[in-house]
C-alpha cells in the first residue's frame, strides 16, 4: 500500500460541452482536520459549440488540439509535464444510483451486482462499463447498500482515446457527480444534502446522504436553454438575449416586460423537476433523511435571485455552494474566487488526483 501519492503532479480535468478545465493541487499535511490542499495551477480554455454535444465528442481532432493548448503543448501558456490525469465522464451519458441488497457485504458478488444492473440500467449491460462500491450503513445490519456507476463503453473509450492522443495517462475516469460531491458536499448538514449543478448546456441534481452520494440524474435546464428561449420569443440576436439574461436574472425589466414571464416559466419547470426527483428519492430509497439544504454550483449559480426563488418555492434552504472549502485560502487568487463554482468538478477531480487515485 502506498503511503503517498505515487503519481506526482497528477491533475484533474473537467471535459465539458463548452470548455476544458484543469486544476492541479498539492496536498497539505494535516493530521487532525482531514485532507487539505493548495492550488498549484489552474487553466480554462473554451470550446466552440458543436465540438462536444451532450457529453459526446463530435469533433475529436479539434477537441484534442484544444486540449493540447490547455496543457501548454501547443501555443502559449504553462506546460503541464505530468502525464497523470483524473478526468470526468459527463452526467448525461452516465448512470449513478445506490441499490440495497439483503446480503452481508462479504456475500455480495459481482454477478449479484450485474443482475441488479440489468433491471436498473438505462442501457444494455453488455455495452457498458460498470463499477461499484459498498456503502457503509448502520441502519440495518442485515442489508447492504451499494453505489453503482455505469457508462456506455463507446463514451468511456472515446474519452480514453482523447486523453491518450494528447500524451496523457488516465488514472481514473470518474462520474461527474462524484467529483462535484467531493468538492462541495457539506457534512455539517444534518439531513440529506442536494447539490444542483446548473451549467451552460446541461444541469444535474446530486443527492448526498449519510456521508456519500446516493443518486444523481440530469435535469432539462441550462443557461443556453434560457438564452435560446429569449432569442426566439423576443426576436433577439443571440448576444442580445444572453446579455439580457445576465443583466436581469430573475428580476423584472420594465424596458422588456415579457422578459420575466419567459424566464420564470423555465425556472418553474426546473423547480417542478426538482420536486419530482426529491419525491422519487424519498419514496424509492430506504432510510432516507429529509433534504435540509440545496447547494448550487455551475455557471448559472450567479443568476440574480435564482437561489432565493428556489428556496422560497421549494421551502428548502438553497445557497451557493462553498467552493474551495478544502483549499488553503492563500493559494486562491481573485479570479479563482470569482469562478470557483464553475470549477467544482475539476477541483473534485484534482482532489482525487492529489491523493492516491487508486484508493479513492
Amino acid at each position: 500500500m502506498f503511503i503517498k501519492n505515487p503519481f506526482p503532479d497528477a491533475f484533474g480535468l473537467d471535459i465539458g460541452d463548452l470548455s476544458l478545465k484543469l486544476v492541479q493541487l498539492t496536498k497539505i499535511k494535516n493530521w487532525s482536520n482531514g485532507d487539505h490542499f493548495k492550488i498549484k495551477y489552474s487553466n480554462v480554455i473554451p470550446l466552440p459549440p458543436g465540438y462536444i454535444v451532450n457529453g459526446e465528442i463530435q469533433q475529436p481532432e479539434m477537441v484534442r488540439k484544444k486540449l493540447m493548448q490547455l496543457l501548454g503543448k501547443e501555443g502559449v501558456g504553462k506546460k503541464i509535464t505530468s502525464p497523470w490525469v483524473v478526468a470526468d465522464l459527463p452526467e448525461p451519458q452516465t448512470f449513478l444510483t445506490s441499490i440495497e441488497f439483503n446480503l452481508l457485504p462479504e456475500q455480495i458478488t459481482r454477478e449479484d451486482v450485474e443482475y441488479q444492473c440489468k433491471k436498473h440500467l438505462p442501457f444494455d449491460l453488455e455495452e457498458a462499463y460498470i463499477d461499484y462500491q459498498i456503502i457503509d450503513t448502520k441502519n440495518n445490519p442485515l442489508t447492504t447498500r451499494i453505489l453503482i456507476g455505469a457508462v456506455p463503453k463507446k463514451i468511456s473509450d472515446a474519452y480514453t482515446y482523447l486523453l491518450e492522443s494528447a500524451g496523457l495517462q488516465p488514472l481514473a475516469l470518474e462520474i461527474e457527480a462524484l467529483a462535484i460531491a467531493r468538492a462541495l458536499a457539506d457534512d455539517s448538514v444534518l439531513g440529506a444534502h442536494a447539490i444542483l449543478d446548473l451549467g451552460a448546456t446541461r444541469s444535474a441534481i446530486i443527492i448526498y446522504d449519510k456521508g456519500g452520494v446516493r443518486f444523481s440524474t440530469s435535469i432539462n435546464f441550462s443557461g443556453e436553454l434560457i438564452t435560446t428561449a429569449l432569442q426566439q420569443e423576443l426576436k433577439l440576436e443571440y448576444k442580445q438575449a444572453d446579455d439580457l439574461k445576465i443583466k436581469n436574472g430573475l428580476n423584472y425589466d420594465k424596458e422588456c416586460p415579457r422578459y420575466l414571464k419567459i424566464v420564470d416559466e423555465l425556472v418553474n419547470n426546473l423547480i417542478a423537476d426538482i420536486k419530482k426527483i426529491l419525491t422519487y428519492y424519498q419514496n424509492h430509497y430506504s432510510f432516507t433523511a429529509e433534504i435540509e439544504q440545496i447547494s448550487l454550483c455551475g455557471g448559472m449559480t450567479e443568476m440574480q435571485n435564482l437561489h432565493a426563488t428556489i428556496s422560497r418555492r421549494l421551502k428548502i434552504r438553497c445557497v451557493p455552494g462553498t467552493a474551495w472549502s478544502n483549499i488553503k485560502q492563500e493559494s486562491i487568487n481573485d479570479n479563482l474566487k470569482k469562478n470557483g463554482l464553475t470549477l467544482v468538478s475539476a477541483t473534485g477531480l484534482a482532489m482525487r488526483a492529489a491523493l492516491n487515485p487508486y484508493t479513492e
